[in-house]
C-alpha cells in the first residue's frame, strides 16, 4: 500500500507544474541519442496491430442468439474453466452475466449455474478476467502481443521500450501475468490431465488451426496457446533486457530477469496458494464431468473457500485499454 501511494505521489508530481510553468518532479525522457518520438509512435502503430489481430482471433462479442459469435475454440475450452467457482466467489449485487437477473444459487446443478456452454465474452468483464485467471492461463492479458511486436524488428524493441512509458507500463504488466500463468493447472482444470511432455505438446500445437471458426480439440487450443505464451515471453525478454536468453527459460523469465524483487514477491504468494488452486482445478474437473450435480449449501461454501484459498493475484490490465490509445509526448 506504501509503495502504491509512493508512486501516486510520484505521478502526480510528474503532472503538476509550479508557478513558473516548470515541473516539481522532471518527467523521464530517453537519453540524448535517441528518438522518444518516434518510438512512442512504433508502440502506438504495434497497438493497431494489436488490436486488429484481436479482432481477428475473437470475432464479435459473444452472443447466446448468435452461435458463430466469438471464436468457437476458445469457448469450446474455457466452457470448463472454473466458472462455478468463480461465480460463487463474485457473489454481488448484480449477476455475472450482461442481462441476466440475479437469482437464489441454493441447490441448483452444476448445469443451472453455469450454462450448459458458457461462452467466455458474454458475461460482466470481472467474470471473465477472473476466469481466466482462476484457469491458470490469463490468456487476455497476451494474445495479440506476439503479432504486434513481431511486426517490427526485434532489435527495435529495447529503444523502444526505453522511450516509450506506455510501452514500460504494459510490458511491465504482460511479464508479470506471464509470471503468474501456470499451465500446469489448466490442464489439470480444462483438460482433466497432467501436463503433456514437450514433445507431445509441440505435436498437438502443430494441428492447431487460429481460425476463429476453426475446429480443433481443447488438448490442441491449449497446447497453443501455452506455446504462444512462451512466444510472447521470448519477446518481452528481448524488449525489457535487450540480452540473449538464459539457460532454463520460462515463463517466469522476465520478470525475474527484469523485475527480481517484484518476482520474488508473487513467488512467496503463488507458493503459498498453491494447494488452494490445485483443489479448485480438481473440483472443476470433477464439476465439467458431472454438470447434473446438485451444489447444496455445503458444495457451494467449499467452492468459496476453495475460491478464496487460490487466491490467484489480480491480473494487471496487459490487454488494449484506453491508455494505449492516447497519443501522449
Amino acid at each position: 500500500f506504501q509503495s502504491y501511494v509512493a508512486q501516486n505521489l510520484y505521478a502526480r508530481e510528474q503532472t503538476q507544474l509550479k508557478s513558473n510553468g516548470q515541473h516539481y518532479v522532471q518527467p523521464r525522457r530517453a537519453s540524448d541519442g535517441y528518438d522518444q518520438r518516434k518510438n512512442i509512435e512504433k508502440f502506438h502503430k504495434i497497438c493497431q496491430v494489436m488490436r486488429d489481430t484481436y479482432l481477428n482471433y475473437m470475432g464479435d462479442l459473444d452472443s447466446d442468439q448468435d452461435q458463430n459469435s466469438g471464436n468457437h475454440n476458445f469457448n469450446q475450452l474455457f466452457t470448463n474453466a472454473p466458472w462455478v467457482s468463480v461465480i460463487l466467489g463474485n457473489l454481488s449485487s448484480r449477476p455475472s452475466k450482461r442481462g441476466a437477473q440475479q437469482s437464489s444459487l441454493q441447490n441448483l446443478t452444476v448445469r443451472e449455474l453455469r450454462g450448459e456452454n458458457p461462452k467466455l465474452l458474454n458475461n460482466r468483464a470481472i467474470t471473465v478476467e477472473r476466469v481466466t485467471a482462476h484457469s491458470g492461463t490469463h490468456f487476455l492479458n497476451y494474445l495479440t502481443i506476439y503479432e504486434g511486436f513481431k511486426s517490427i524488428n526485434e532489435d527495435e524493441l529495447h529503444e523502444m521500450y526505453i522511450c516509450s512509458k506506455s510501452c514500460r507500463d504494459f510490458i511491465r504488466n504482460t511479464a508479470l501475468s506471464l509470471h503468474m500463468t501456470d499451465f500446469e493447472i489448466a490442464w489439470l482444470t480444462m483438460i482433466g490431465e497432467m501436463h503433456p511432455n514437450k514433445t507431445e505438446l509441440i505435436s498437438l500445437a502443430s494441428k492447431f488451426n487460429p481460425n476463429k471458426n476453426g475446429k480443433n480439440t481443447n488438448k490442441e487450443t491449449l497446447a497453443w496457446l501455452e506455446l504462444y505464451a512462451y512466444d510472447v515471453a521470448k519477446l518481452v525478454y528481448k524488449c525489457i533486457l535487450n540480452k540473449n536468453l538464459p539457460d532454463h527459460f520460462d515463463l517466469q523469465s522476465p520478470l525475474k530477469f527484469g523485475f527480481s524483487n517484484l518476482a520474488q514477491q508473487l513467488t512467496i504468494r503463488e507458493e503459498s496458494d498453491e494447494f488452494g488452486r490445485y483443489a479448485q482445478a480438481d473440483m472443476t474437473n470433477f464439476m465439467n464431468n458431472n454438470l447434473d450435480f446438485v451444489l447444496g449449501p455445503h458444495e457451494c461454501l467449499t467452492l468459496q473457500a476453495c475460491y478464496a484459498a487460490a487466491d490467484v493475484v489480480n491480473a494487471p490490465e496487459g490487454g488494449l485499454n484506453i491508455e494505449l490509445t492516447r497519443r501522449l509526448f
